[in-house]
């Protein structure tokens, strides 16, 4: 029957009852000025004046999860957040009657959360569409007639033709579940949004199923106090509670609705915020909100001590209630509470409606702490079991004269507890109330004894808050059935882009939403506090080498000797050894060597045709060729490369009243007929002109190594700013941001890059902080560019490509990949066994879990992982593309994309990180900023021009400093073992 139908029905029936006449508008309208009664505490007085026993059937509490849609139409509320995942409780009861086969008013309580004390938001809804109250007054009237029967509905609905139609509308006969009924929630809500409009809003639950099944007929409509228990056989009193028991089984789905009425220029009427009235559907169509799942049935002694608060409200919420009257909420918590206490004091004597009492088993849990500073706990800490049958309640962990979870240890508990079946989750409550309530978990694992089964919770997180755990192995959410598991995996993702935000920079990666160190959440932070978080990185170093006594002094160095005599306080390596032996450092073979083997072996490319902006000649060269080729036909043969810093052109240097100075320079190699690399010329700026000559080796000795110098602080530049942190810090932290927000742990491309991307967001975030930000930042002390750096960094990105990652590729595109033209370039040949080993293994692991490329195609969550690679990790800038991809077509692409950020992340990193300190030890060899200008002449250089221009005795003491500390290995280091 049409709406409209079944109103007019229910008034026409209430006329031939009473012969009375009805105006539809009048009944309205006495509606509207009923008057409130007032009092202090309202709930204890309706409870009071009340004072009756009414059995109330409290059904069944599941718990499951509001799926919120993509495009909510409900005004800004900060708990709907567009495609989120929430947490939610519903119970399920009737109004009257402990045996749900009667005839009643169905009601649904749903709290958003999982908690069982008041949660963000608490709706109260129930079986049709206006409430049969709306004040003190006829809340009283109503529950009396609730209290007295049949006679008392009879009597209640005769009084008005609107309790009539209320008791006709909101009656439900048995119905197949009670899932498949409507529920209404007659509170209206306001809010104002960001244009300062206002908006009115209700809520319902829509079933599934036939809605209209369980509503009365017409017959029954003559005398709805009349209508009980249907005459069929039902295997309990609790049947509607039986159908629940299976919802883990057979998932229950609901749909939240809202109305969303715009408040104009003339104001609220009281007709739309009365709870009596229903609002047009035509006029404010209903539209889903969000899809509701119910997958756990909660134990009843939980379900019994949940409370729900229908007045507290998230921000900017508010309650839109009549003039002159009361909020209906309180009004629904004063009937709530005496309908609470009613249930707790009422036992049913008949068997049949009381639940059985379920199945019981032994579960040993085994909990193991972290190694970190603080992992351990004196708090008691509750856990909730999770099964295909349902859930336990919380369970506590504790043993009676005991320290139950110390740091670094391991504790086993034995707890009798209801069977749950097959456990999929795992939550973990911390206790609050005593000291050191945070800890961290490295892993669960619970025995089913009876069961005789095993299940592994990997956690390695801190648990500050409750929190939810998967189990360890690897799964698909395209290929996971269980709603229970899918949208729990898909909520904790929802948590974590929340918890890890982007901050989206100009120009530069995309890095962490946070600024300072202490602001990331703790499962960023390090495992236990380090130097650079207490910022004496710099000061522990330098007395560690006894290096202190050297910061304060500006003045530059005597000779090169000092300079030696400086690398004293290192236990000199090999290598370090190598390069200031018999002066070895100045010779061309060993500048050749360092750009192959040494510590930033990364610029090196082919030359394969003259350079306009470097007007080399074959005259310059006739000394340097050793062939008797013409420069061209070298470059043809593959022997000539080339070394260019154009990328620094632009980038301010340091003008203060300590000026620093740095040249592009651009630098030409030779592979000599014996194999070996050397440098044949070099312009110290990117432009030719007569104020930039071209050195070459023919010049005076001393000339010559001054411009290698310049080559070699140029060097220095591009390797702290753009190789080290650029392409192995912030490609590398863009990549573990996307990672973590997009690849819940259970997916095999999370295990298998995690343990590579580990801290690198802690690294990245001190880094800046001792590096980059303020007067005493190491950069600052050490750099010509300083408090430029990201505009350096910015100009390296510009020319940064994806495939610049991709080690086969970046040998290519730079010409080095012949090992017959460009011998002994180690970098490469240790760099492409490493890259097959690891797309090898890396290979392996993928095909056990891919097995076709449809199979990484319809992967939902990895595809959106390389979709937010490209648009917020590594985004194009100006319009640029740099060849991230959007998208992973196939498993041999998805190897070699791994194989990357792996190789990035470990590989790379290691071969431009831990051989700093060898090479810069000895200033003259890899000096940074310049105390003078690069020179424009040549024949005007001399020893006392090069150490004015060399760094001082506190920066170089300072660049040996932080070399060594880079260089060290940290104890968590782990080594990729081929």
């Amino acid at each position: 029957m049409a709406k409209s139908g079944w109103k007019n029905h229910a008034y026409e029936l209430f006329k031939k009852k009473t012969g009375k006449e009805v105006d539809l508008t009048e009944t309205v309208e006495h509606a509207e000025k009923s008057v409130m009664e007032k009092a202090a505490n309202k709930w204890l007085q309706v409870k009071w004046q009340l004072s009756m026993t009414i059995n109330i059937s409290w059904g069944e509490e599941v718990a499951g999860y509001a799926d919120i849609i993509d495009t909510p139409s409900i005004p800004d509320c900060n708990i709907f957040q567009p495609g989120g995942i929430l947490d939610i409780r519903i119970r399920f009861f009737n109004l009257t009657s402990s045996d749900d086969g009667v005839t009643d008013f169905r009601c649904a309580f749903l709290k958003f959360g999982s908690v069982q004390t008041d949660g963000p938001f608490d709706l109260c809804f129930m079986t049709g569409r206006v409430s049969p109250f709306h004040d003190i007054s006829t809340l009283k009237e109503f529950t009396y007639a609730l209290e007295d029967g049949k006679q008392g509905l009879k009597q209640w609905a005769l009084k008005e033709p609107f309790n009539y139609y209320a008791l006709v509308d909101g009656l439900r006969k048995l119905p197949d579940a009670c899932t498949s009924l409507d529920y209404n929630s007659y509170i209206t809500y306001s809010v104002t949004d960001d244009k300062n409009e206002r908006h009115l809003f209700r809520f319902r639950l829509v079933g599934e199923g036939d809605h209209d099944k369980a509503k009365l007929t017409l017959e029954e409509q003559a005398k709805p106090w009349d209508v009980g228990r249907p005459d069929v056989e039902l295997p309990s009193g609790n049947y509607l509670a039986d159908k629940l028991l299976s919802v883990s089984r057979s998932t229950c789905y609901l749909k939240l609705q809202t109305q969303v009425r715009n408040v104009g220029v003339d104001g609220l009427k009281d007709s739309w915020k009365n709870p009596c009235i229903a609002w047009d559907e035509e006029e404010c169509p209903w539209s889903d909100l969000a899809n509701i799942a119910l997958t756990q049935r909660i134990p009843k002694d939980a379900a019994e001590r949940a409370h729900y608060s229908f007045s507290t409200l998230p921000e900017g919420v508010a309650i839109a209630t009549m003039d002159g009257m009361e909020s209906y909420a309180d009004l629904v918590v004063a009937l709530e509470k005496v309908l609470t206490s009613s249930t707790r004091t009422k036992i049913p004597d008949d068997p049949l409606l009381t639940n059985p009492e379920p199945e019981m088993t032994t579960y040993l849990i085994s909990i193991e702490t972290g190694y970190h500073m603080y992992a351990g706990t004196n708090a008691t800490v509750e856990v909730i079991l999770i099964g295909t049958y349902g859930r336990t309640p919380k369970l506590i962990l504790d043993k009676n004269i005991h320290t139950d979870f110390n740091r670094a240890s391991k504790g086993s508990y034995y707890i009798q507890a209801p069977a749950v079946g097959e456990i999929k989750l795992v939550k973990i409550y911390p206790h609050r109330g005593t000291m050191f309530t945070e800890w961290y978990m490295r892993s669960m694992v619970i025995f089913d004894l009876e069961g005789r089964k095993v299940y592994d919770f990997p956690c390695y997180s801190w648990i500050t808050t409750e929190i939810t755990l998967l189990k360890g192995q690897v799964t698909f959410a395209h290929k996971e059935t269980d709603p229970d598991l899918l949208l729990t995996r898909r909520k904790l993702l929802a948590e974590k882009r929340k918890m890890i935000p982007w901050c989206i920079r100009d120009g530069l990666p995309s890095r962490v939403g946070y600024l300072k160190y202490k602001d990331l959440p703790r499962d960023l932070q390090f495992p236990k506090q380090r130097e650079w978080e207490k910022k004496l990185i710099l000061v522990e170093t330098a007395v560690k080498l006894k290096l202190h006594r050297f910061m304060t002094m500006f003045d530059p160095f005597d000779s090169f000797r000092d300079f030696l005599a400086m690398t004293k306080v290192l236990e000199i390596s090999d290598i370090a050894t190598a390069i200031t032996d018999r002066k070895n450092w100045k010779r061309d073979e060993e500048f050749g060597r360092e750009m192959l083997a040494g510590f930033h072996p990364l610029l090196i490319r082919r030359c394969s045709h003259p350079l306009e902006s470097f007007p080399v000649t074959d005259e310059m060269l006739k000394h340097s060729l050793d062939r008797g080729k013409t420069l061209h036909e070298e470059m043809e043969a593959g022997h000539v490369y080339i070394l260019d810093y154009s990328v620094m052109e632009g980038v301010p240097r340091r003008s203060d009243s300590n000026p620093k100075y740095l040249a592009n320079p651009l630098c030409m190699l030779y592979v000599k007929n014996n194999g070996r690399l050397v440098p044949i010329a070099i312009q110290l700026e990117q432009r030719p002109g007569k104020d930039n000559p071209i050195w070459t080796s023919s010049d005076r000795k001393i000339d010559w190594l001054f411009a290698k110098m310049w080559v070699k602080s140029a060097d220095t530049h591009m390797h702290c700013l753009s190789s080290h942190l650029f392409r192995a810090h912030f490609v590398t932290e863009a990549l573990a941001i996307s990672t973590m927000r997009n690849l819940p742990s259970v997916h095999p491309v999370f295990k298998l890059l995690i343990p590579h991307l580990n801290c690198t967001i802690a690294v990245n975030t001190t880094g800046i902080e001792v590096l980059l930000q303020g007067e005493d930042s190491i950069f600052q002390k050490l750099l010509a560019v300083s408090g430029s750096e990201l505009d350096f960094i910015r100009s390296a990105y510009r020319s940064f490509h994806w495939d610049d990652m991709n080690i086969p590729k970046d040998l290519a595109k730079r010409g080095v990949e012949d090992p017959d033209l460009l011998p002994r370039y180690w970098y490469r040949d240790d760099s492409l066994m490493l890259w097959e080993s690891i797309l090898e293994f890396v290979s392996r692991v993928m095909n056990i879990f891919y097995s076709t490329d449809d199979d990484v195609r319809a992967d939902e969550e990895l595809q959106h992982w390389m979709k937010e690679n490209r648009e917020r990790a590594l985004p194009q800038w100006n319009g640029r593309d740099n060849g991230v991809p959007g998208n992973i077509e196939n498993l041999s692409q998805l190897n070699e994309i791994l194989t990357m950020i792996i190789f990035s992340a470990s590989c790379f990193h290691a071969a431009i990180n831990f051989g700093q300190i060898d090479y810069y030890a000895f200033g003259p060899n890899y000096p940074g900023s310049m105390k003078q200008p690069p020179p424009t002449t040549k024949g005007v250089t001399n020893m006392e021009t090069i150490l004015k221009t060399l760094p001082t005795k506190a920066d170089q003491a300072l660049s040996i400093a932080f070399a060594y500390y880079l260089s060290s290995y940290s104890k968590e280091e782990v080594k990729i073992e081929i």
